[in-house]
């Protein structure tokens, strides 16, 4: 019987003492059948012996993506960065979307795949979207999710509750990237890349609680899917087309 799949998934630093929130990935992973193998700041240093051993990757929340990475200058609301794990996150994204590799990126992880990809953010959501909702502190809010897309054929078309532990969100898509899901506030909740294997970002956080029933189960069954078929050489599950935009993205690149 053949082994668990390795699935590389970034951490910050040891210091910054997330612990706790870190073993919540690795239950949800290993209960999707991975075996996650976490990287940290400095690891990234052997990228080809990393996307040797793994087949698919991890991109897990954190605090806030700095500015200068999409070429802005920060507004004071932008407090917790760090520069270690952004240059890690930063290598392994650009490195892992080149490979191929199915990708699930997980609030922080779906701002570092936008970013990798030249798109930009939103720094600030209380003080930059108008009228937008409690997006911090677990508060849940309904998303809808665009029918047609890679999110929709695992969690269904329509509106369902998530989680929001976020300020920050995509604001300019990054190349090849599709807004899929949006908070009632026009805040961009999902994105994803139509046509690879899979290659999803939710802002919402599966690995805990207050989304909707099941929904969290099915997104990392379906990550782990196309793992499986990336570890076993042969094609995705149903790939959706390339080039689909089902979402209007503005000035994406």
């Amino acid at each position: 019987m053949p082994g668990k799949p390795v699935v590389g998934i970034s951490f910050g630093s040891v210091e910054l003492g997330y612990a706790e929130k870190e073993e919540k990935y690795l239950r949800s992973l290993e209960a999707a059948g991975a075996e996650p193998l976490p990287v940290r700041p400095g690891g990234e240093r052997d990228l080809a012996g990393l996307l040797a051993r793994v087949s698919g990757w991890v991109f897990s929340g954190g605090d806030d993506l700095a500015p200068e990475l999409y070429g802005e200058e920060p507004v004071p609301e932008v407090t917790e960065v760090h520069p270690p794990r952004d240059r890690m996150d930063m290598i392994l994204a650009r490195a892992v979307l080149a490979e191929g590799l199915p990708v699930l990126g997980i609030c922080l992880g779906a701002q570092t795949l936008n970013v990798a990809a030249g798109g930009s953010l939103v720094q600030d959501i209380p003080t930059m979207v108008k009228g937008a909702l409690a997006h911090r502190g677990g508060t849940l809010h309904p998303v809808a999710v665009e029918p047609g897309t890679r999110l929709a054929s695992v969690l269904g078309a329509g509106t369902m509750t998530v989680n929001s532990y976020h300020h920050q969100c995509v604001k300019r898509p990054g190349r090849g990237f599709v807004v899929t899901a949006r908070s009632p506030d026009g805040v961009v909740e999902a994105i994803e890349r139509p046509g690879e294997p899979f290659v999803v970002g939710v802002q919402w956080h599966p690995e805990r609680e207050g989304c909707a029933p099941g929904s969290s189960d099915r997104l990392f069954a379906a990550f782990l899917a196309a793992v499986r078929a990336r570890a076993a050489g042969g094609p995705a599950a149903n790939p959706l087309p390339a080039g689909r935009n089902p979402l209007p993205v503005g000035g994406a690149p």
